[in-house]
């Protein structure tokens, strides 16, 4: 059964909003929305083939960025930025997103020629989403990047009260090798809150608090699911139970319309979610879930 909130509650987790020091560490995407004019009479001189305009352009934070902008939206005290982009104009556009919101960008680093600022580009004709197109899929991170990440992460640990570690795309920042030197960081730090988001390598994460769906925890925990198949409550609690059994500590697995299931040293408790009336998109629900723990936990 779901367990009722304590009085009270609501009032303390916004006193500690209003405080929270938070620093994200993690893939910083650019989400692209380029509205593409329908009419395409006219032919390219170069290659005759239709010309397809571009009537209107929007750029929006993705990745752990959009992270940060629900952690700023929430009006926290205190928000640092770490990751790598590119030397690009996205590059530029991301850097000048975060300026805008008062975000510490110091450790947002462009210090690897061959690194492509992660874009999700995204054409839309008549409303309707068309094909993708995906920059820096194809990204290596080399050595002396991960230590001056390291470095960076290091410093705002020290200062933060809480880290969320976002790990969003297979080749983005948190490699295997990059994780490693992000669990040195957690055992030096261990009066902080590192909050794991990793949506390929939460295994590999030591000392740190994960929040993932209920597939992600079934999949950890060695029973993947079909395309179709839905995870049971009580499935959910279990595996939760198992992942704070295997890392010691609370583990939050959310359930969609739901709820989230928490497990920590005292049990496992389904917190019910909210019913939403009307139509409800979503996107990003996660990045909400894990910028609200990591301002009031």
């Amino acid at each position: 059964m779901p367990v009722p909130a304590p009085h009270g509650w609501l009032e303390e987790c916004l006193r500690r909003v209003a405080t929270a020091r938070v620093a994200v560490f993690g893939d910083f995407c650019l989400d692209a929305y380029w509205l593409i004019d329908p009419d395409e009479g006219e032919l390219s001189v170069e290659t005759c083939l239709p010309l397809r305009r571009v009537r209107q352009q929007r750029y929006s934070l993705g990745g752990a960025g959009n992270v940060v902008a629900n952690l700023v939206d929430l009006g926290v005290a205190k928000l640092w930025a770490i990751g790598l982009i590119g030397r690009d104009l996205f590059g530029r556009e991301l850097l000048e997103l975060l300026a805008e919101r008062g975000v510490d960008t110091r450790g947002l680093l462009q210090c690897q020629d061959d690194w492509q600022t992660m874009v999700y580009a995204k054409p839309c004709v008549g409303g309707v989403e068309q094909n993708r197109f995906d920059f820096g899929g194809f990204n290596v991170i080399r050595r002396e990047a991960i230590e001056l990440l390291r470095e960076e992460l290091e410093h705002a640990a020290a200062e933060a009260d809480a880290v969320v570690l976002n790990q969003q795309v297979p080749q983005g920042v948190s490699t295997p090798e990059m994780i490693e030197e992000i669990n040195g960081v957690i055992g030096r730090h261990p009066g902080r809150a590192f909050i794991v988001d990793s949506r390929h390598r939460a295994g590999l994460y030591r000392g740190g608090m994960l929040k993932l769906n209920d597939r992600e925890a079934a999949r950890l925990c060695g029973a993947p699911l079909g395309q179709q198949e839905r995870v049971r409550p009580g499935e959910t609690r279990r595996f939760a139970a198992r992942l704070r059994e295997r890392t010691g500590r609370p583990v939050f697995v959310t359930c969609g319309e739901e709820g989230i299931v928490v497990a920590d040293g005292e049990g496992e408790e389904w917190v019910q979610g909210i019913e939403a009336l009307g139509l409800t998109d979503p996107v990003g629900a996660g990045d909400t879930v894990v910028a609200v723990l990591a301002a009031v936990i």
